[in-house]
């Protein structure tokens, strides 16, 4: 099982793992420690807020924060958000957004959607009432990497690559047992308001699967990026609430 966190650590992080090629078994059960890694890297985050936030101000500390969270991922999440907002918004047909989506070149839209979410992540976490933001910060990263789960258990790959690859290897088992080490870690830390958490993690999943059928005919490796976003994002938007 420890080779099966390691890969996982090395598919999902920036972390320097150096291992053999790993077998179908070994990727089968890395995906067990997705939402464990999320816990890690978010309560690694949480730390570092605690640590810069003794020299400088919290805003400044939340931009080295985000800093930190697309680093540790090598901004694989937001390289894949930027090609979906290109593929999306230049392409008109299926054949032409997925092209679109191939080239590493960052568009107009790519851009603009970059900078959306980053200023959304910004203004949330800052506007967060600071005796749960870092139940907000380790809840987004759980439940962000707990949808690539779902997401793509129940639809089709849209092309052969990297997210194809890693769909053929995913059971309902890895499904169901992710799905209930995040209930339990966010429902631990934040309770009620962590069930909705996951509630509108889950309502992005189905979402996002069907936009991306519709427009693609399935998904890839850009469209989990897109979605891990996109539930980081809402996760955050409900700690804002006040109730």
């Amino acid at each position: 099982m420890m080779r099966g966190f390691l890969i996982g650590l090395q598919f999902l992080t920036h972390i320097p793992i150096r291992m053999e090629q790993p077998r179908t078994r070994d990727i089968a059960q890395s995906y067990y420690f997705y939402p464990i890694i999320g816990l890690l890297i978010g309560l690694a985050a949480a730390l570092l807020r605690h640590v810069l936030v003794a020299v400088f101000s919290p805003a400044f500390a939340i931009v080295l924060v985000l800093a930190f969270l697309v680093w540790i991922s090598g901004g694989l999440h937001e390289d894949g958000l930027a090609d979906v907002a290109d593929g999306m918004g230049g392409g008109w047909t299926a054949e032409q957004r997925l092209q679109i989506m191939k080239d590493s070149r960052i568009g107009a839209f790519g851009a603009a959607m970059l900078v959306l979410a980053i200023l959304a992540k910004y203004a949330a976490l800052t506007s967060i009432d600071s005796t749960r933001l870092d139940a907000a910060i380790v809840s987004g990263q759980v439940l962000a990497r707990w949808a690539f789960l779902p997401m793509g258990f129940f639809n089709r790959p849209a092309r052969e690559g990297l997210g194809a690859e890693f769909m053929k290897g995913l059971s309902a088992t890895a499904v169901i047992s992710s799905t209930v080490l995040s209930i339990a870690a966010v429902v631990w830390l934040c309770k009620a308001r962590g069930a909705v958490a996951l509630a509108a993690a889950a309502l992005i999943v189905v979402l996002a699967s069907a936009y991306f059928r519709r427009r693609i005919g399935g998904i890839n490796g850009d469209c989990f990026g897109a979605t891990f976003q996109f539930v980081e994002i809402a996760t955050y938007a409900v700690f804002l609430t006040q109730y």
